[in-house]
C-alpha cells in the first residue's frame, strides 16, 4: 500500500495522504453564519467526532501536520500505526499487546512495529485493480501471497484488524472479501474497537463487502450491532443490504434449534423441525397417562404457526413446541 494512501480509524476508508477538510453541514435557518452541526467525509460517510474540538490539534497535529502513521481528525483517517499495520512480535511469534499507537484507542492492543502496512493489507489493496486489469484471480498478488503463506488469511495487524477488516477499509478493498472468505477468513473476528468485519463494512458504507459477508453466513448480531453502526455513519447502502437480509431471514422458516445448557445438559442438543401431523412421543405419553384424547389435545395446545411445526431432539425423544395455553 503506497504511502500516499491512508486508512480511516473508526470508518477505515482509504484516502490520499493530502488532508481533506471535512465538509460541514450548516444550518440555514438564519442569515448569520451558523456553527457546523455535522461533518462528513468526501465519500459521504458521517464523521462522528468534532475535528476541531479543543485539544484535537494538540494531540494529533494541526491540519496538514498530522502524523502519517496516526490519526488525522480532519479527514477522519488513520495510518498504519493505528490500523492494518505491522505489529511487534515476541520471540515465540506471539503478538505483543500494549499501548496502541498515539493512544487513539485507549484499549490495549497489538503494538505497531513501524513497518507500514502488512503484506496482506498491501495485497488486498491491489486485488480489485489487478482483477480489473484482466489478471486471473489465481494470479493476483493476494492469491500468490496466500498460496505461499495460507496462515495470513487470519493475520493480526494494528488495531486488531484481520484481513477481512482490512477489506472494510475502502470501496476497492471490499472486492477481496469473498476471495478471503473462500480461503478461510474468520467472519466473526473482532478488532480492538469491538468491530466485526460486517460492522466495519457498515461503518464505511461498503455494500459489496457487507453483502458478501452475509452471503457466506456472517451473523449481524453475533458480536456487534451493524445496524447501529450504519445508522451512526448514515451508511445508506449498507442499511439497504442489511434490511434486505433481514427480510430474507424473516421469511425463511426455522429448520432447527440448537440448545446449549450447562445447568441442564440433558436438554442440550440439536432439535429438527417436524410437521404437526407427527405428534411428539413424549406428548402422546403424557396424554395417555392422564386419560386425555391425544389428537384433540394436540390440536388444542399446539401453536406452532400455520403448519403447527415442532422440533424433535436428534439424539432422543425430547421435543420443543409452542403451547398455545402459555400465551398471555
Amino acid at each position: 500500500m503506497a504511502s500516499s494512501w491512508r486508512l480511516c480509524p473508526r470508518t477505515l476508508l482509504l484516502f490520499t495522504s493530502a488532508v481533506h477538510a471535512a465538509s460541514p453541514v450548516r444550518a440555514s435557518t438564519s442569515c448569520r453564519a451558523a456553527m457546523p452541526s455535522s461533518y462528513y467525509r468526501k465519500d459521504g460517510v458521517k464523521i462522528t467526532h468534532d475535528p476541531y474540538a479543543p485539544g484535537m490539534a494538540a494531540k494529533y497535529g494541526a491540519p496538514g501536520k498530522t502524523d502519517a502513521d496516526g490519526f488525522d481528525p480532519y479527514a477522519d483517517s488513520v495510518g498504519a500505526g493505528i490500523y492494518s499495520g505491522t505489529v511487534q512480535r515476541a520471540a515465540d511469534g506471539s503478538v505483543v499487546i500494549g499501548r496502541q499507537y498515539q493512544g487513539h484507542n485507549p484499549r490495549p492492543g497489538p503494538v505497531y512495529s513501524g513497518g507500514g502496512y502488512t503484506p496482506i493489507s498491501e495485497a488486498i489493496s491491489r486485488f480489485h485493480a489487478e482483477m480489473r486489469s484482466g489478471a486471473a484471480e489465481t494470479d493476483t498478488t493476494l492469491a500468490k501471497l496466500l498460496d505461499a503463506h495460507p496462515d495470513l488469511v487470519n493475520d493480526v495487524a494494528t488495531g486488531g484488524a484481520s484481513p477481512l477488516h482490512t477489506c472494510g477499509m475502502s470501496r476497492s478493498n471490499q472486492h477481496a472479501t469473498a476471495f478471503l472468505i473462500a480461503r478461510g477468513a474468520d467472519l466473526a473476528a473482532m478488532d480492538t474497537y469491538g468491530y466485526t468485519p460486517l460492522d466495519r463494512m457498515a461503518s464505511n458504507n461498503l455494500a459489496v463487502g457487507a453483502a458478501a459477508l452475509l452471503a457466506f453466513g456472517a451473523e449481524p448480531d453475533a458480536h456487534g450491532p451493524p445496524f447501529d453502526v450504519a445508522m451512526d455513519a448514515e451508511a445508506k447502502d449498507v442499511l439497504a443490504v442489511l434490511e434486505k437480509y433481514e427480510e430474507r431471514v424473516t421469511d425463511k422458516p426455522v429448520t432447527k434449534i440448537v440448545v446449549y445448557s450447562e445447568v441442564e445438559p440433558a436438554v442440550a442438543g440439536t432439535y429438527t423441525r417436524r410437521p404437526a401431523s407427527e405428534i411428539p412421543e413424549g406428548f402422546r405419553d403424557v396424554c395417555v397417562d392422564n386419560g386425555w384424547d391425544v389428537d384433540a389435545t394436540w390440536r388444542k395446545l399446539n401453536g406452532g404457526g400455520e403448519d403447527g411445526a415442532w422440533f424433535k431432539k436428534d439424539a432422543d425423544t425430547s421435543y420443543i413446541y409452542f403451547n398455545k395455553s402459555d400465551q398471555n
